[in-house]
């Protein structure tokens, strides 16, 4: 059985910015990102960190392989999927990309 490869996208934002932000995420990029080659599901998570003026999120993206995430970062459609992202709200959030090869499963 392959290994689970996740796509990693940690997001700040201010907290001014948060609602339409996640709107605009949650409807309209992440299902673009989703309906991907070798994309089989996401999830988001938000800090539970108190006091601070931004929100963060961690969005765990897995792919079928890492053959499928390799394909999508070189695809001109991933390329165009991020651009599209900064030009919306890259002048605004925090972002960090990462690409993670499970090592370890283990359920109770």
């Amino acid at each position: 059985m392959a290994s689970r490869f996740m796509y990693v996208v940690r997001v700040r934002i201010p907290l001014k910015d948060e609602t339409e932000w996640n709107r605009w995420h949650n409807k309209v990029h992440i299902p673009k990102v989703l309906a991907q080659p070798g994309f089989i599901q996401a999830r988001k998570f938000r800090s539970v960190q108190n006091g601070s003026k931004e929100a963060e999120y961690f969005v765990l993206y897995e792919l079928q392989n890492q053959n499928a995430y390799v394909q999508y970062v070189k695809s001109e459609e991933g390329a165009n999927l991020r651009q599209e992202y900064l030009d919306a709200y890259g002048s605004i959030t925090k972002i960090r990309r990462w690409a993670w090869q499970e090592t370890l499963h283990l359920t109770k």
